[in-house]
C-alpha cells in the first residue's frame, strides 16, 4: 500500500466518461473494483445509468471521498480482506485499471463472476497494453524502467497484450462482447498515424484496451 501514497493527485479521482459507450443504458446495481474517489460510479447514477452503486477501494482516503458519492463503499484489499457478506450479485462489475496491480487476477476474475455476476450482467474490464511501443523502443536499448503512473506504473504487478487479456477473461468464462482502443482517435498524433498507416500498427499504438464481457454461465 505504501508505493500508493505517492500517487498523483488525480490518481484516483478521474471519471472514466470513456466507458460510457460499452455501458448498458441503465442497470439496477453497479459494483466497482477499485473505484478510487467514486467519480465514475457518480458519473453513472447522475447519468440516470445505474440505481444503486457499491465500490471496493484499497486507499482509505479515496474510500472516505467515494463514499460520498455511491450509496455503499467498503475499504478492503480485494485479495487478502474478507469481502462484506450478503451484497448480493450485479447488474455490472467495473474493473478499470484495477486487474493489473493484483497478484491473481485470473482468480479474482473467476469469484466476481461466478459470485457476484447475474445471469445476464456485464463486467467492464481496461487493462494497459504492454505491446505499446512506448516500452517496446526503450526495450531494445536494455530499459524496462518503472514511473508513477501510465503503462510501466510502478504499482503494476501484471502486464497483457490484447491477446493475453482476452485469454484472462476466457478462462474466467467471459466472453468478449465489445473492445475499445484509447490513444487512436484521429485527433491524436498516434490516432493519425494509426490511419496513415490503414491500421497495420493498431497493436503497437493502443496505449489502453477496454472490453465488455458477459459470462459463459453452465445452465
Amino acid at each position: 500500500m505504501k508505493l500508493y501514497t505517492s500517487k498523483p493527485v488525480d490518481y484516483f479521482s478521474a471519471a472514466r466518461a470513456d466507458i460510457l459507450e460499452l455501458c448498458p443504458s441503465c442497470v439496477n446495481r453497479v459494483l466497482e473494483v477499485g473505484c478510487g474517489e467514486g467519480q465514475t460510479l457518480e458519473l453513472l447514477k447522475k447519468g440516470k445509468r445505474c440505481g444503486e452503486t457499491i465500490g471496493f477501494e484499497l486507499m482509505p482516503l479515496a474510500a472516505q471521498a467515494a463514499s460520498q458519492r455511491a450509496d455503499r463503499v467498503y475499504c478492503l484489499n480485494v485479495e487478502q480482506d474478507v469481502w462484506p457478506v450478503g451484497i448480493g450479485k450485479f447488474d455490472l462489475i467495473l474493473l478499470l485499471d484495477v486487474l493489473e496491480h493484483l497478484v491473481d487476477p485470473w482468480s479474482l476474475l473467476e469469484k466476481l463472476k461466478n459470485e457476484y455476476l447475474k445471469i445476464d450482467g456485464k463486467i467492464i474490464i481496461s487493462l494497459p497494453n504492454a505491446q505499446h511501443f512506448s516500452l517496446l523502443l526503450p526495450l531494445l536499448a536494455g530499459q524496462f524502467n518503472y514511473v508513477e503512473s501510465g503503462i510501466l506504473d510502478k504499482t503494476h504487478l501484471r502486464f497483457f497484450t490484447k491477446k493475453s487479456a482476452i485469454d484472462l477473461l476466457h478462462s474466467a468464462g467471459l466472453t468478449v462482447e465489445a473492445m475499445q482502443r484509447t490513444s487512436l482517435d484521429i485527433r491524436l498524433n498516434s490516432g493519425k498515424l494509426n490511419a496513415v498507416t490503414l491500421g497495420i500498427f493498431k497493436n503497437f499504438l493502443t496505449s489502453q484496451y477496454v472490453f465488455r464481457a458477459c459470462a459463459q454461465f453452465v445452465k
